[in-house]
């Protein structure tokens, strides 16, 4: 009786308003701490240059798609031209998308263990990096998308089809990576429409063939085993038990056809138009289409050259295809063996956390390479049990099952090629998701060994979302600041912004490589169109920068000793700078330097 009356309490609406009120509020408090430099100053001096009227790709080099540049230049409009303006419309996004989270949980699982989901997939989300990436935006329209997707799968017609499309457009428009869930949207409606015809078969059976190429050409040079078991493994799992249902399932039972599946992929291709043909239509107007597109479509290449960061050495892909392994074999003991089972893993991870500080941070380590790795054994599991099931049901996983572990398992390709930590939690939520659908389909059960992995991923995810907030003490100084960072940035910046403004004399101002943050921290305009040099059109000569430094009347020099992504300034390019900028003073890896009045 007690599931049924926990059931009965955590679905009341009113109880569900108080706790979606409480984690947004929360989610506002966090909102104002922390940030990566980079990543703020891109935010705020692309949203900077709209706001003066300039157009992201076409007058300067947004390394996004450029929806969040018109976000955050509204953002400086209504609130305020400074950093925590940026971090307001994050927060109602936020606020906005945990309902989604809620409904597709919620078609899966009961009230009680929907809401545990839901408050999961809130901690592995946005507290772990609250800065107004474009990547959240994108999580938030592709987890709207999804529920989208599943309301079609469940019957509801084709204009739910057009719907999730134009989820997957804007996704777009806030970042390219939202390719990865049209192609997941495509994939689902080619499973619920599986027919074992010749026809159909041979046509899905070319459009996956063509899609793990161009998914194996793109992913799995340089990464190694683990770079396939991350970006290769799912895409592969999910056409395999593609192909395996439409060859398995029953006559008359589930057949639908080819034509129904061109209908519906008219419809998301529609759909995912839309929006694109919205956001284009000042380009359109004004010039800069073609630029729009090579900036989106064509430039974030040069990332799989310069800004890559592999997922991890080999061996790291075990913890998390072995905790896969134990939920699903727990799935299938006797709820008395799994209670032990529970016990035994839960004892033994008490004494090796114990350890971890003798051990040198293995234990910790391995329970994170577990969660990172969770999603793409996951998708490779729902696929095993989908190709022992075939024949047997027309259902061996529901299409609104498949959607999510399909959406889960190719949006993991937002790691791709840059998988550091914190993009892990770009696509955690949907993984969240994804496994709430394989218990509904019977490939895990709720139960107490999924209810400890839920535990550690809710301690991991928590852990790292405290040490965030706890290491920005220190507000950032100056008008345009208006968040916490930490103190050695707080006087870092705060340094550099004085030493800047002191000796423009009415001067301008070049930064690089890759510092747009002097620029929006100084208040002063780039004078070129480029925030990273490494995405720049043209490389940066010796003979390009010592004319732009005289054409733009540049008074102050910061040269960036330690750029992240772009290379650091050759020889010849600082012995220019420093014989037209004979005073100087270094700040951190800033060398900031002056012409004398």
């Amino acid at each position: 009786m007690m599931p049924r009356r926990a059931d009965a309490v955590f679905a009341h609406p009113a109880l569900l308003a108080l706790l979606w009120a409480a984690a947004v509020g929360a989610m506002a408090l966090l909102a104002g701490r922390f940030w990566i430099p980079l990543d703020d100053g891109t935010l705020a001096q692309s949203a900077e240059r709209v706001l003066g009227g300039q157009l992201p790709h076409r007058d300067f080099g947004d390394p996004y798609s450029g929806l969040g540049a018109f976000l955050g230049a509204a953002a400086f409009k209504l609130l305020g031209v400074k950093l925590w303006s940026l971090r307001v419309p994050l927060v109602a996004a936020f606020a906005l998308w945990l309902p989604a989270v809620w409904l597709l949980a919620r078609r899966h699982l009961p009230p009680a263990s929907a809401l545990g989901a839901t408050a999961l997939a809130a901690v592995l989300s946005v507290p772990a990096y609250p800065a107004a990436m474009p990547g959240w935006y994108a999580l938030f329209a592709v987890t709207w998308g999804a529920w989208m997707l599943t309301r079609a799968l469940e019957g509801g017609g084709r204009g739910w089809l057009v719907g999730a499309g134009a989820m997957a457009g804007v996704a777009v428009l806030f970042k390219v990576v939202g390719l990865y869930f049209l192609a997941a949207a495509l994939l689902s409606v080619a499973w619920r429409r599986a027919e074992r015809t010749g026809v159909y078969v041979a046509a899905v059976a070319a459009a996956a063939t063509s899609f793990m190429l161009l998914l194996g050409w793109m992913t799995l040079p340089g990464t190694g085993a683990s770079g396939a078991y991350h970006f290769f493994l799912p895409g592969l799992a999910l056409c395999a038990a593609l192909l395996a249902r439409a060859r398995g399932v029953p006559a008359g039972l589930g057949a639908h056809g080819l034509v129904p599946l061109l209908a519906d992929g008219a419809a998301l291709k529609l759909g995912f138009v839309i929006p694109l043909a919205a956001f284009l239509l000042p380009y359109a107007l004004g010039g800069g289409v073609l630029e729009w597109l090579e900036g989106v479509f064509l430039l974030p290449a040069r990332r799989f050259e310069t800004a890559s960061s592999p997922p991890g050495d080999p061996w790291t892909v075990l913890p998390g295809a072995a905790a896969v392994l134990l939920a699903v074999t727990a799935a299938r003991l006797r709820p008395r063996a799994e209670r032990i089972l529970a016990l035994a893993v839960a004892a033994l991870l008490a004494v090796a956390l114990a350890a971890d500080d003798a051990l040198d941070g293995a234990v910790m380590a391995t329970l994170w390479y577990a969660l990172r790795g969770w999603i793409p054994a996951l998708v490779a599991a729902a696929a095993v049990f989908a190709f022992a099931a075939r024949g047997r049901t027309a259902d061996q996983l529901s299409p609104a099952e498949s959607a999510l572990l399909a959406t889960a398992g190719l949006w993991a390709l937002v790691q791709f090629p840059y998988a550091a930590p914190a993009y892990f939690f770009y696509v955690a939520p949907l993984g969240v998701l994804a496994t709430a659908a394989a218990v509904a389909a019977g490939v895990l059960r709720r139960g107490p060994v999924l209810a400890l992995v839920a535990g550690v991923a809710l301690f991991l995810g928590a852990g790292y979302s405290a040490g965030v907030a706890l290491t920005a003490s220190e507000p950032l100084g100056g008008p345009r600041g208006g968040i916490r960072v930490s103190p050695s940035d707080a006087r870092l910046y705060g340094e550099v912004t004085i030493l800047v403004r002191s000796h423009l004399d009415g001067g301008s101002l070049w930064a690089g490589p890759d510092a747009p943050e002097v620029y929006f921290l100084a208040g002063v305009p780039n004078p070129t169109s480029t925030l990273y040099e490494f995405l720049d059109r043209a490389p940066l000569t010796p003979t390009r920068l010592e004319s732009l430094l005289e054409s733009a009347g540049v008074r102050v020099a910061v040269v960036n000793t330690r750029p992240l992504f772009s290379p650091a300034l050759d020889p010849s390019s600082l012995e220019r700078i420093v014989g037209a900028f004979p005073e100087s003073s270094t700040v951190g890896p800033f060398v900031v330097r002056w012409r004398a009045p």
